[in-house]
């Protein structure tokens, strides 16, 4: 199933060796929700840092001393290796004092036939080398003073990319998309990441351009159709699943070539697959919602659905191809399985399963936890938010990814129907209320039609992507 095109890359190396702690100088920050509960009063000394998505970190007196408001900077190899474990855990985010500069930085810009775009982003780039790789364009690009390298004939934004990457000598390689513009601050926020020697790759925030005005680009604003979340967050397929546009990246030049560079065979999942690649090889991967490019949108709405479809239909070849890498904990794959047919099953059913599941996650969680204020209390609050997530996985399966099988149980059932319609508002509602900061953003109504066309358009895709894959592995 996984082959790199011919022309992509050759260049691989072993799998990277990461390092156990971070380097001198480095610092990390506990995230905000991240609670820090002392304790001596029991007697044990240290601290436990608890966090609201299910992890608690039991830290001894010394390790607790080293953080000072939130902060933890790393002065020797026991809060070098300390800063790591943070990190990783997800508990802590990296606020490094320096990285690379932007004379470390080329900047690969595929194209083929945009000229206006091209133009535009080249106006914003300062400070950075710049190669843009011509991809069959008729009349051939050229840019005085511009390294520009062409294809006779298009191959494809996967393999122009990869032609920019070979060409770049400078450590750090930056791909952007003719048709996206950085902010000013861009490349500062996202090569600061690299002062921690294990990261491969770092994503920026994709935001559409404020000038758009229609629906489905105002829909864009508020809800990215690739995003990995809201907050800054480590990429990684184990523990959630995530996308991420290749029209905008920053990457480590060695790491990149290690993996063989981006994969033709998934052309609308280019960022996606070289991420899970990367993270696979034992390279960390940092999404920074701070550093946002913004990107022109489809021009209307019969456009923006066909993206939503292939962005669908790739993600679920995505899936076939890392099917071992990135499944996530049997406990959290059952959850929203459960879910759906609790709610398909009707009210009853569902508050019932609801309270059971409640009561399994809060006694799972009371387990893990090491002594803290009140266990009972802490594993409660962690159950509920795993109910929360447990919700929009569900309301994911039955409105995106199943809405075939939802709709045909809907037809059959009275009761199934009543259950669909009340979780299409549902989770349209809450969906807007946790978005609704944005600058251009949609009335409820409007935001709640198009999160279903959205789910539908998405799940369509996703099936014809299962068939395909269905259909080559038959072969």
């Amino acid at each position: 199933m996984r082959a790199l095109s011919t022309t992509a890359v050759n260049a691989r190396t072993e799998t990277h060796m990461s390092t156990d702690r971070l380097p001198k100088g480095f610092a990390v920050r506990l995230d905000s929700r991240v609670r820090i509960t002392d304790r001596s009063a029991r007697g044990q000394g240290g601290a436990n840092l608890v966090a609201p998505f299910g992890t608690v970190v039991a830290l001894t007196a010394h390790e607790s001393g080293m953080i000072d408001d939130g902060v933890l900077e790393v002065t020797d190899h026991v809060s070098g290796a300390l800063a790591r474990r943070l990190l990783d855990l997800g508990v802590a985010h990296p606020r490094p004092s320096r990285g690379p500069s932007r004379a470390e930085l080329t900047v690969v810009i595929p194209v083929r036939d945009g000229a206006a775009s091209l133009d535009r982003l080249l106006g914003a780039l300062t400070g950075v080398s710049i190669i843009v790789v011509d991809d069959g364009s008729y009349p051939p690009i050229e840019r005085p003073g511009i390294t520009v390298i062409r294809h006779q004939q298009p191959f494809g934004l996967a393999e122009a990319r990869n032609t920019g990457l070979r060409a770049a000598q400078t450590p750090f390689v930056a791909f952007l998309d003719p048709c996206v513009q950085p902010g000013s601050l861009w490349a500062e926020a996202l090569l600061a990441h690299f002062a921690d020697p294990d990261v491969g790759l770092v994503v920026p925030r994709l935001n559409p351009l404020p000038s758009r005005r229609r629906w489905a680009q105002r829909y864009d604003a508020m809800r990215p159709s690739l995003e990995p979340g809201r907050r800054e967050c480590g990429l990684s397929p184990g523990a959630a699943p995530f996308g991420v546009p290749a029209s905008a990246l920053v990457a480590r030049r060695k790491a990149l070539l290690a993996v063989g560079g981006f994969d033709a065979g998934f052309p609308a999942a280019n960022g996606t697959d070289v991420c899970l690649r990367l993270v696979n090889d034992g390279w960390r991967v940092r999404f920074d919602p701070v550093a946002v490019v913004q990107s022109e949108a489809p021009s209307d709405l019969a456009q923006w659905v066909k993206a939503r479809a292939v962005a669908g239909s790739a993600s679920a070849r995505l899936s076939a191809s890392f099917s071992d890498a990135s499944r996530l904990a049997l406990w959290s794959r059952v959850w929203p399985a459960l879910l759906a047919v609790f709610v398909l099953l009707g009210k009853r059913s569902t508050a019932l399963g609801l309270f059971v599941l409640a009561l399994g996650g809060s006694a799972r969680l009371a387990r893990r936890v090491p002594p803290v204020d009140n266990t009972l209390q802490t594993a409660a609050t962690m159950a509920a938010l795993e109910l929360r997530g447990a919700f929009w996985r569900c309301s994911a399966l039955v409105l995106r990814h199943a809405w075939p099988v939802s709709l045909a149980a809907a037809v059959v059932s009275r009761r199934a129907r009543y259950a669909l319609a009340v979780l299409a508002l549902a989770e349209g509602a809450f969906d807007w209320m946790s978005r609704r900061d944005s600058d251009d953003s949609l009335d409820l109504v409007r935001y709640a039609v198009l999160r279903r066309v959205d789910d539908m358009a998405f799940g369509f895709g996703a099936w014809q992507g299962y068939l395909e894959v269905r259909k080559l592995r038959q072969r």
